[in-house]
């Protein structure tokens, strides 16, 4: 029987790939996670294939209403980022201007923030993020935290996308 006070941990990169592939690869994972959490709830969820895109999944809420657009964002430091487009690594040029951005309801329609330590998710509807500044510390989310009822009511039959696609 599952303990729900007991961490799940993962285990990591045990083939030694060097850090800045490992780190792609690693919020590659995080999304197929997150992906993955949405379906066993319930949500037909897809990942949308554009790299760099302003969205990596959508969810259908079924009845002709509009796709939900969702951000994945991965974390292992205990902060999730709430912006996009910036890039590190030693591949990356630093003579070139960073071009982040803070996500918005132009973006999507929620970030999915996958804690890369466990497989925990926290669902954070775009609306509710956009006072939160860049970045918000996961022990500040709790009531986020595993709430697919939030994911629910976005879906719901009540669901207005702030943008239609």
């Amino acid at each position: 029987m599952w303990d729900a006070g007991v961490i799940m941990a993962w285990t990591r990169n045990i083939t030694g790939i060097p850090d800045g592939n490992y780190r792609t690869i690693n919020g590659n994972s995080d999304e197929l996670i997150g992906i993955g959490r949405c379906i066993k709830a319930g949500f037909a969820c897809s990942k949308v294939e554009i790299t760099n895109g302003r969205y990596d999944a959508v969810i259908d809420p079924g009845n002709g209403k509009h796709l939900l657009r969702v951000q994945i964002k991965g974390t292992s430091t205990g902060s999730v980022a709430l912006t996009g487009g910036g890039r590190s690594g030693q591949q990356v040029s630093r003579e070139v201007a960073q071009r982040t951005y803070r996500y918005t309801a132009e973006d999507c329609d929620m970030i999915l923030a996958v804690d890369s330590n466990n497989g925990d998710c926290y669902i954070l509807p775009i609306a509710d993020t956009l006072s939160w500044g860049t970045s918000k510390s996961l022990s500040q989310l709790s009531s986020y935290k595993e709430n697919w009822g939030l994911l629910a009511g976005l879906v719901s039959s009540e669901q207005a996308p702030a943008v239609s696609l």
